[in-house]
């Protein structure tokens, strides 16, 4: 509804709009039925007010940051972050009423990052506050591959034969374009799904303990490798490696570092028999090309559980642990949250200074 033009309103007062409907039924004299509806108009042109208490010194590309803002209306309706690449961020509600934090992430694949902080009323007025992080670049690994007969009839022809509808007909070419392009969005796609959702209504804060999912692991692929595929000195495919790939011992057992619950249990396509764990803050745990496991969705999960066993089930040459960190459905790199001193000083002490001056405001 708009207002007439020109129409001078006091906008600190409450108006009345009624609305009048008649039918022309005989009824009444000839005068038809007629109904009245009151609603009670405030007039709002106030913009939510935000104010930035806290975040994270820098944000690598491929890596994660934190944010902590207060966000005041009468009317408040919405509260969230967004970036520049369309990505919304669900700010929760920290420590008491009108103050909020969010964990970030920067894709790794993407060379410019920016976060603001928005809040909208019911009224539909918005108001947006950058987040100043000092963005830091990162150069990942670009591997360069060449497709071979041997290589897919592999691993490439299993996935393909499994999932495939059409591979009797398929070219090894093709076969390899599905399982690398087709298959792995598919797979990423469905995990992204299960990792995306914030499930707390409120935090007071966020402790977790660095992750060490393999002991005497190694690191034999890392995160964010770009791979771009050749055949007879032609570019024919390319992806990147959203994980940290750890090697020790055939079916190693994978150990649990924090408190958490399972919320993806299954067969993946590319990532074989994968789990996907929830930590809280939107953060999740990925581990995938596991052998075994006797987890399954809705397990809670302690320090010191094994989660699974090592493998090489999916799009996988030998037996690791592929191990994944994403924050709201995007992935982050896992050595950040590998690190204890990030941790505290990007992570944790943020959000712990940030509690100590909302506290103090009381």
């Amino acid at each position: 509804m708009q207002f007439p033009k020109n129409l001078m309103l006091n906008k600190d007062k409450n108006y009345k709009l009624e609305v009048f409907a008649n039918d022309i039924s005989s009824w009444n004299f000839a005068q038809g039925n007629k109904s009245v509806k009151t609603a009670n108009i405030i007039i709002d042109d106030k913009k939510p007010i935000i104010n930035i208490i806290n975040q994270s010194y820098k944000i690598t590309k491929g890596g994660s940051a934190v944010v902590v803002f207060s966000a005041k209306d009468e009317r408040l309706n919405e509260v969230y972050v967004k970036t520049n690449y369309g990505k919304i961020f669900k700010a929760i509600p920290f420590v008491k009423e009108g103050y909020y934090a969010s964990l970030v992430a920067w894709p790794a694949n993407l060379e410019e990052f920016r976060a603001e902080a928005f809040a909208t009323d019911r009224a539909g007025n918005e108001s947006i506050s950058q987040i100043k992080y000092f963005y830091q670049d990162k150069k990942y690994k670009v591997s360069t591959i060449k497709l071979n007969p041997g290589f897919i009839n592999g691993k490439v022809s299993d996935l393909a034969s499994q999932y495939a509808q059409n591979f009797n007909s398929m070219s090894d070419l093709e076969k390899f374009k599905f399982v690398n392009e087709t298959l792995r969005k598919k797979n990423g796609d469905d995990l992204h799904a299960a990792t995306s959702a914030v499930h707390e209504d409120k935090i007071n804060g966020f402790e977790l303990k660095p992750f060490y999912p393999l002991a005497k692991g190694a690191a034999v692929a890392s995160f964010a490798d770009h791979r771009i595929f050749f055949m007879n000195e032609e570019q024919v495919s390319e992806s990147w490696h959203m994980g940290l790939d750890l090697a020790s011992v055939a079916n190693a057992d994978i150990k649990e570092s924090n408190y958490g619950k399972v919320v993806f249990a299954q067969e993946n396509g590319i990532f074989g028999l994968n789990l996907g764990i929830y930590y809280g803050f939107g953060l999740y745990g990925i581990y995938g090309h596991c052998s075994a496991t006797q987890l399954s969705v809705g397990s809670d999960v302690k320090p010191g559980d094994i989660l699974a066993q090592t493998g090489s089930s999916g799009f996988a040459f030998g037996d690791h642990l592929h191990f994944g960190i994403v924050v709201q459905g995007v992935d982050v790199r896992p050595e950040e949250w590998m690190d204890p001193k990030w941790m505290k000083d990007n992570i944790t002490d943020v959000l712990e200074s940030s509690k100590k001056v909302i506290e103090k405001g009381k």
